[in-house]
């Protein structure tokens, strides 16, 4: 591993080989066809056909690190699903309801559940990556350690119902989604009751995901110049785009189906929704970008963290920045994402390459992930910046195509080990704080099949505009 990969004070406390070089997903040749690996990832959970996070190539069958993700993930089905949607128009709906019906119904430190509250992780009894994190890490399944799945559930919600492909009167397990929609609005609504007036990550297991967003390595949140957020109080920009979508889409919902039981009237929703994109601005921009995210210092003063990633360019997939008045900050997100430090051979790097924390294949500190990259070009696109759009997903393609499967992520530049890292890194810090900083990917994950069937299926649209 070389030094330039490591940070002062670190020393390597494992380094292994795990996928060998002549490994048959190194030839692309061997990748499979989009439709047959949209096959692959699809799997069963509470009797509903929904896509899992990752699935291991048949050879693979028998190393822990290919099995990690083999289950239904909050996060990541409905992102899969929503990235599926025109090949495969019911799997977004089938996610909604799995993930519905194992809603948070009280409150549990050791799972993370509370009330309305959409699960992270759900593993069966018998699972066992689910006895080994019960065993080990004092979890208990489903795991609800994530700040963001709910806030995408409401939207997905929101977007069915609204292209009536989603029945909001449907039952599941004894009540209805509409209702099951108010109780995930009251956990937004109570989520955002925090200094800073935004969701952070804060978790009721000690033992649980620090980072409770996608970006939920134990490193990825840092200021300018790496010293690491705590925490408890991380507010990440992505998060706060998708809260205020999912505060509008839930008003959108209670005035399809008004009752008592909503914890505020639609239009009080849409000035909390009001109050957050003004939060957005007053906190996160730094007069000509965006920060990565905020936290609050030991005196309470809210701190941002001038770092640039690739958080900020998710803003263009929701609508917070949607209008006249915020034109240039769309602009200087565009500029920065494909800008020669975070845009790379392989796509859309986590980290920006002239940030002193930045690893070409750090987990989410230097890494491009294909879903990442195709999330903001679908962003970019939305909003008219086509040629910028059809620059990162070219890239992000052209990775893809260059490999036998479709991994999780890349390298960040374009060095050696094909693009990925074969090697599995870990290293420990002078404090006795472990982070990973080479780890072999997922080698069929969903989030990149359907990436890579997102672009087959626009990129063409996009370069005609």
């Amino acid at each position: 591993m070389p030094n330039s990969h490591m940070k002062l004070g670190e020393k390597v406390v494992l380094d292994q080989l795990v996928l060998e070089p002549k490994d048959p997903i190194f030839d692309p040749k061997n990748r499979p066809p989009v439709d047959v690996a949209i096959g692959m990832i699809l799997g069963h959970q509470n009797g509903y056909e929904i896509p899992f996070a990752a699935i291991p190539f048949s050879h693979h069958a028998g190393m822990p690190e290919q099995n990690l993700f083999r289950c239904l993930f909050g996060r990541d089905s409905l992102v899969i699903s929503s990235l599926l949607s025109q090949r495969l128009p019911g799997l977004e709906i089938n996610v909604v309801k799995a993930l519905g019906s194992v809603q948070g119904v009280r409150f549990d430190p050791l799972s993370e559940e509370e009330p309305g509250r959409i699960p992270h992780e759900i593993r069966e009894i018998d699972d066992k990556r689910a006895i080994e994190l019960e065993k080990e890490g004092n979890w208990r399944f489903p795991y609800f350690g994530t700040v963001d799945a709910t806030l995408l559930w409401i939207n997905s919600v929101a977007n069915l119902a609204l292209n009536k492909s989603l029945d909001l009167d449907y039952v599941l397990s004894g009540v209805s989604i509409w209702e099951r929609v108010a109780a995930a609005t009251s956990w937004v609504c109570c989520r955002i009751n925090t200094p800073s007036g935004l969701i952070e990550s804060s978790r009721s297991n000690p033992n649980g995901i620090r980072n409770q967003v996608w970006k939920d390595s134990e490193d990825s949140y840092m200021h300018s110049d790496g010293t690491l957020a705590t925490g408890e109080s991380t507010a990440s920009i992505e998060t706060v785009g998708e809260t205020f979508d999912a505060l509008n889409s839930a008003a959108l919902i209670q005035e399809l189906r008004p009752s008592p039981i909503w914890p505020m009237s639609s239009s009080e929703l849409r000035k909390v929704a009001n109050g957050i994109q003004n939060k957005l601005i007053d906190l996160f921009w730094l007069e000509d970008r965006f920060a990565l995210g905020v936290e609050r210092n030991k005196a309470g003063v809210q701190i941002p963290m001038d770092s640039q990633a690739s958080n900020q360019g998710r803003l263009l997939d929701s609508k917070i920045l949607d209008g006249p008045n915020y034109l240039d900050f769309r602009k200087a997100i565009a500029e920065a994402v494909t800008d020669s430090q975070l845009l790379g051979w392989a796509g859309l790097r986590t980290l920006s390459a002239n940030h002193p924390s930045y690893r070409p294949c750090g987990y989410h500190t230097g890494s491009a992930w294909p879903m990442d990259g195709v999330l903001v070009g679908r962003g970019l696109s939305r909003h008219g910046f086509n040629r910028e759009a059809l620059l990162l997903l070219s890239n992000t393609k052209r990775a893809i195509e260059s490999i036998g499967g479709y991994p999780e992520f890349f390298r960040g530049d374009a060095s050696a080990n094909f693009l990925i890292t074969s090697r599995l890194t870990d290293v420990m810090n002078e404090n006795g704080v472990h982070n990973r900083i080479c780890q072999p990917p997922q080698m069929i994950q969903g989030w990149s099949v359907g990436a890579y069937a997102w672009i087959i299926d626009n990129l063409g649209r996009i370069s005609s505009l």
